[in-house]
């Protein structure tokens, strides 16, 4: 893979370093205060993932952040049953009780993203922005990164395999 794409979603390091090692293959997301249109949407379906100490007590956003997974979205799914997310336990890495805080704010419902994360050839450093704070989900960088992968966090059978575990959680 080969491009260039300026947009990146944020996600906790913890989250994105999972991502990365194949440990998990979905998001949970219900979006940030400041979303638009009140909620989360998949604005892109490949991006960067910009990994964000933001909640971490004590720790000051770094004035630099490595760029070091590129993702895609293979499935968005707005799960409105609360069982549902229950049955997705271990291919998150939400703990239980934050996916039911997550799940009744506001309005009840969230998205269940199944990505395909690759760890980037080179890391992408980029300057740290205050345009990039805030409790949104997604950040427009200041100018479009190239995008050279090196290969995927799963091989092609075991992240199908996880794929259609969501999958059967979600519609079974």
């Amino acid at each position: 893979m080969l491009a260039s794409n300026r947009f990146a979603l944020k996600e906790w390091a913890a989250v994105c370093g999972r991502l990365g090692r194949g440990e998990i293959v979905l998001l949970l997301r219900k979006g940030g205060l400041h979303e638009a249109g009140g909620g989360f949407r998949t604005e892109r379906r490949e991006f960067f993932l910009f990994p964000t100490r933001f909640h971490a007590e004590g720790a000051p956003p770094p004035d630099v952040v490595d760029l070091e997974l590129y993702a895609e979205v293979v499935d968005d799914v707005r799960v409105e049953n609360l069982d549902r997310l229950r049955r997705l336990e271990g291919l998150h890495a939400l703990a239980w009780e934050d996916v039911e805080k997550r799940f009744h704010y506001k309005t009840p419902g969230l998205h269940a993203l199944t990505l395909r994360a690759h760890r980037l050839s080179r890391p992408r450093r980029v300057e740290n922005a205050r345009a990039y704070d805030g409790c949104a989900s997604w950040v427009e960088l200041d100018r479009a990164w190239e995008v050279e992968t090196a290969a995927p966090a799963l091989g092609d059978a075991e992240f199908e395999a996880r794929r259609e575990a969501a999958r059967a959680a979600l519609h079974g």
